[in-house]
């Protein structure tokens, strides 16, 4: 009796210790590795006690669903009940969600029989670099003699790319158009993009006139995660770009482009642009093109409303009709009540919807 019982409790133990050494795990990549779409990805683990040695290797998206990818490979032993290494290659699909889980398994020889699985890792997956989003600011472009060269100092040109549409600053006056692109990182520009009409400070119009006249002529584009280049029908760079950041209410230095004249009209002129407001912890500063000025605010949602605002009692006679753009300005500020924040600017509307000033972002401060 006692024999038997012995060895009942070996074969009982000695059952536990064999499952418990049968295992697959997954030593790379690691958990949150970033993972670029269609690369080639090394995928390696150990393991010990599986059936033929057989391992699959399974991608799947975190948000479930069938699985993305899985593919067979074979941990090579003399003893299969050895421990041993397994690596494999996985090609990675060219469309991927955000965040994926890769896991292993080797499956039962017996149906009806747990597999063997291994640990779970999350994957992150690369954005690959886009035309669209917030837009580029030009940081230099070729000249006449074929140098590229940079942007006058003050000066501020960007682009924004979005469902076939474009616009952008050339530096003084706003333009917008259409595009397209094919899969081989071509471009195409329709002719004859609509633009305004400001007059602007020579070297600034020459820049303008030649920028729009490059940007029309782009056959091609080149992009990395944070620059942007236009290229020639010779796939040479005519125009270089940074990524530009989302633009923010607060910490954004803000240049007027169109104030409302209190007769129900937006206005723009050559001393527009002198009108700036910097947004912070509830504190909004800025220059009218005369004087500078102060305000209060509160935000709720996209509702806002300044306090009183006050300003420096200088008075000034250049440039023309720059006192009364303050009053202007100064009354649009205080009229506004919703807020607009998108990837090209800022736009203050009154409680019944009218704009009362829009903005860009600037990157100096008037002097």
């Amino acid at each position: 009796m006692y024999k038997l019982r012995l060895f009942l409790l070996f074969c009982f133990c000695s059952g536990v210790s064999m499952a418990a050494d049968r295992y697959i795990n997954i030593l790379t990549p690691a958990s949150n590795d970033i993972v670029e779409p269609g690369q080639s990805l090394l995928v390696s683990g150990t393991g010990r006690g599986l059936f033929e040695g057989n391992v699959v290797v399974r991608i799947t998206d975190a948000g479930g669903g069938e699985p993305l990818l899985q593919q067979p490979t074979t941990m090579k032993l003399d003893d299969i009940a050895a421990a041993g290494k397994w690596q494999i290659h996985v090609t990675l699909p060219r469309s991927l969600p955000d965040t994926l889980v890769l896991s292993a398994f080797s499956p039962s020889p017996k149906e009806g029989d747990a597999s063997i699985n291994s640990n779970e890792l999350t994957l992150m997956t690369k954005v690959a670099p886009s035309l669209e989003g917030p837009g580029w600011k030009l940081d230099r472009y070729r000249d006449a003699s074929g140098q590229l060269i940079p942007v006058l100092q003050d000066t501020r040109v960007t682009v924004q790319f979005s469902g076939g549409k474009l616009s952008g600053s050339a530096g003084c006056n706003r333009y917008f158009g259409t595009y397209k692109t094919t899969a081989a990182d071509q471009i195409h520009l329709a002719p004859n993009m609509g633009m305004t009409m400001m007059a602007c400070a020579q070297p600034v119009s020459d820049q303008e006139r030649q920028y729009l006249a490059l940007l029309e002529s782009a056959a091609g584009f080149q992009l990395t995660d944070h620059s942007m280049q236009l290229l020639d029908e010779n796939h040479q760079a005519v125009l270089e770009y940074t990524a530009l950041q989302p633009l923010m209410l607060e910490n954004t230095p803000w240049r007027a482009v169109g104030i409302n004249n209190g007769k129900g009209g937006v206005v723009s002129a050559a001393t527009t642009g002198r009108a700036t407001a910097s947004f912070k912890a509830g504190k909004v500063t800025g220059h009218t093109g005369c004087n500078t000025f102060h305000a209060s605010y509160e935000i709720t949602g996209e509702h806002i409303r300044m306090g009183p605002v006050m300003s420096t009692r200088k008075h000034c006679a250049e440039p023309e009709g720059i006192m009364q753009q303050e009053q202007q300005y100064l009354h649009a500020l205080s009229q506004a009540r919703v807020m607009e924040l998108t990837d090209s600017g800022l736009k203050l509307r009154d409680e019944h919807g009218s704009l009362q000033v829009h903005f860009v972002a600037a990157d100096t401060q008037p002097r």
